[in-house]
């Protein structure tokens, strides 16, 4: 049987792989705008507009992490709470 300590460790563990995927998630976002960067600079319109869409969907990505890793952290409070009660 899983105990509160178990659970806050699992919540906890949860939390830090989804802020490592958000840092990595911003990686990648920078590797796109520096790629957007160069293409513009060629005057590469359509893939600079493809790159752009990529950026904004990784930006969105990163964005949904880190209401994920908020919410995993109110989980976490909650269960350290029901510790308490």
């Amino acid at each position: 049987m899983s105990s509160l300590d178990d659970l806050i460790a699992s919540i906890t563990a949860n939390k830090d792989a989804t802020d490592e995927l958000t840092a990595r998630i911003e990686g990648s976002k920078q590797q796109a705008e520096e790629l957007l960067g160069q293409v513009t600079a060629l005057g590469a319109e359509g893939v600079a507009n493809a790159v752009m869409g990529v950026k904004d969907r990784l930006e969105q990505s990163a964005s949904q992490n880190r209401a994920t890793s908020l919410q995993l952290d109110e989980a976490a409070t909650a269960a350290a709470a029901a510790k308490q009660a």
